[in-house]
């Protein structure tokens, strides 16, 4: 086993991301059941039995009644359709269908965080400059994570740091095409081979300088092709965090296969179905893992096993591991954990959340060695790497922080436009009833669609009001949640 070397690394779950617009899974969880109502669910199958496919009804009964069952998250509901797959030989491939087409349900809902809310995570991305300034001292940093957003590659693309993902087998490129089925250009990504992946991904060794990525439950912009066999990893056309969101628009709308039959192009569950260059039916088959079954032999999956062997192995470079924003609901991560904590006295273990005051009982007699901090993602960067944060950048963090908690109030903004008036007074009341149309972002407000930049919605505060704009911010959260 490789010896510790005294580097730090980054260990992330959902927490780590939600500061940038990223749901956590309660959120994601009533955004799908939102969608996905029981009526729905039953209308979806009649149609697609008009079109010679569908589930049994038995199938689509068990499913609505888990989705009306307030105390399973997404993850659950995925992971009892496994389950029943797993149990009942009459529907199983009812259950297995069903299971692939919400785990593809899933996947656009983050999809769509990332493209909706592009300019959202561009103005919000500095919050994780954290992580770069940690790459800057850490050669490499490694980052673990859980999450299947593309932040991280946004962060390294913003301050300009190498990027490794262990994907070393050349690049495939893949044929864009506008719905006539003209190629109009190609999307590149680096291959990872079935073959390397069982002798082992190819990372910079202690040393080089840059980021070493492991997404060990799936990604976004991570599929398998070529019959499953191997894994490919999108590439941005420019090392902006602009692109390296665009690439998931791009893989969704233009890698398509057009049948001149059909009034649309073809489409698989939870695969994007494109034509090659030679026009031949070609499949990209997602890698998001979720459920209750990753990793587990009994029931089968797009990424393989190795995967995870990547992370017990590579985790032993580090001294100290940072867990931000992980809740521990994963035996397979949480066993790997034990056992890198237990070979070596002198490890130690950071647990970062806003909740964080307990050690995990599975963790106890290692209690010397794991340090709980109650804190955001970005709140426990800052510190850990010196960045101190404007009043105005402070102010706007802490009005997120109240909208994001609470989402389920439908009078949010409503009150927050009715203070802002009171305080503000007239002068302000035309902006403010188009603020008041709007629609907000992840909690804020969208700026882009109002004409103006943050930076310069501030200044009608100032000029027209003599009120600054942190003054008001700062006003209204002392209102809403006194300190």
């Amino acid at each position: 086993m490789t010896e510790p070397l005294g580097l730090t690394g980054l260990f992330l779950g959902a927490g780590a991301s939600v500061e940038v617009g990223m749901p956590l899974v309660p959120e994601l969880t009533a955004e799908l059941k939102e969608w996905l109502t029981p009526g729905k669910l039953r209308e979806l199958n009649a149609f697609w039995r008009t079109l010679g496919t569908g589930f049994a009804d038995t199938a689509i009964k068990e499913l609505a009644s888990v989705l009306t069952n307030n105390e399973m998250h997404y993850e659950s509901i995925l992971g009892y359709l496994e389950t029943q797959y797993l149990r009942t030989s009459s529907y199983r491939q009812d259950y297995h269908g069903l299971y692939s087409w919400l785990v593809e349900m899933v996947y656009h809902i983050l999809r769509l965080r990332h493209t909706n809310n592009a300019t959202y995570i561009e103005n919000n991305i500095g919050l994780l400059e954290g992580v770069a300034r940690l790459a800057a001292i850490n050669a490499p940093l490694w980052i673990f994570s859980l999450n299947h957003d593309v932040l991280i590659e946004c962060v390294a693309a913003k301050y300009a740091i190498p990027l490794h993902s262990g994907f070393s087998d050349g690049i495939a490129t893949f044929p864009r095409r506008d719905v006539s089925g003209r190629q109009i250009g190609v999307l590149r990504g680096e291959v990872l081979t079935g073959a390397q992946l069982e002798k082992g991904m190819i990372f910079p060794q202690p040393g080089s300088p840059g980021i070493n990525l492991l997404k060990i439950h799936g990604a976004l912009d991570v599929f398998a092709f070529r019959d499953g066999e191997d894994l490919v990893k999108l590439l941005p056309d420019e090392p902006t965090v602009r692109s390296s969101i665009d690439i998931l628009r791009i893989a969704q709308d233009e890698l398509i296969y057009i049948e001149p039959r059909l009034p649309y192009p073809v489409k698989a569950t939870n695969e994007i179905t494109y034509a090659d260059e030679q026009g031949v039916m070609q499949f990209l088959r997602r890698s998001l893992l979720a459920g209750a079954y990753k990793f587990d032999n009994r029931h089968s999956q797009v990424l393989p096993k190795h995967i995870l062997r990547q992370f017990e192995a590579n985790i032993n470079y580090l001294s100290i591991l940072v867990c931000i924003g992980y809740g521990f609901g994963d035996l397979h991560i949480n066993q790997i954990l034990r056992n890198w904590l237990e070979w070596n006295r002198e490890r130690r273990l950071e647990i970062v959340s806003p909740g964080a005051t307990n050690v995990p009982p599975f963790l106890l007699h290692l209690s010397p060695q794991v340090r709980p901090v109650a804190a955001t993602a970005s709140d426990y960067l800052d510190s850990m790497t010196g960045i101190v944060r404007s009043r105005r950048e402070i102010a706007e963090k802490r009005l997120r922080a109240w909208f994001r908690r609470h989402r389920d109030d439908p009078g949010r903004r409503e009150r927050f436009i009715s203070f802002t008036q009171q305080v503000a007074g007239g002068s302000l009341q035309a902006i403010l009833e188009k603020v008041a149309r709007l629609p907000f972002k992840d909690g804020d407000v969208d700026c882009e669609r109002l004409g103006k930049s943050p930076a310069e919605l501030a200044q009608t505060f100032i000029d027209q009001n003599g009120m600054s704009y942190e003054e008001l911010l700062e006003k209204f959260l002392q209102e809403v949640e006194p300190e």
